[in-house]
């Protein structure tokens, strides 16, 4: 079996907000489970049955359903995926003084994070990282692949 053609892009991500909110499942959903590929045209019809999905920039709970959303919460955009590792190491260094837990904020295990970021995106997967910060806050980053995306490949791209 050969392998699938890698992404054209990855788009990438990046909230922070209350934990609160993050917690609240409700705007994270598209209003239909689908278990199944789908038809681009039927992604579509779904995400537009949700208005409150489509409007929340809370990450979505099924991270390939950030390409259901509209594309200005798209925070960058690359075709490379060393450029995008770069984008997500950027992010963590940003995010690093506000992290709540102390092996959060370890060196060592951030290297170890940004390595397995960079073979998952090698391959053309998405990278995933959440982080508890002081106070009640959370942060997600996300790197997410388009065009196609292994996980849902039939999720059409925001930007077209």
């Amino acid at each position: 079996m050969t392998a699938p053609p890698p992404p054209a892009h990855w788009h990438c991500y990046r909230w922070t907000g209350e934990r609160r909110t993050y917690d609240d499942e409700s705007a994270r959903r598209p209003p239909h489970l689908v278990v199944q590929d789908i038809p681009p045209q039927e992604w579509k019809q779904i995400a537009a049955a949700s208005p409150a999905f489509m409007a929340s920039d809370v990450p979505p709970l099924e991270v390939p359903h950030w390409l259901l959303r509209p594309a200005r919460m798209i925070k960058a955009t690359f075709e490379a995926p060393d450029k995008a590792s770069a984008w997500y190491r950027d992010q963590i260094s940003d995010l690093s003084p506000s992290f709540l837990a102390d092996h959060d904020k370890d060196t060592t295990r951030q290297a170890e994070q940004l390595a397995a970021a960079d073979d998952r995106l090698s391959w053309g997967g998405d990278v995933v990282s959440g982080w508890y910060l002081r106070g009640t806050g959370f942060a997600s980053v996300q790197v997410v692949a388009c065009s196609s995306n292994r996980i849902r490949p039939t999720i059409p791209c925001p930007l077209h």
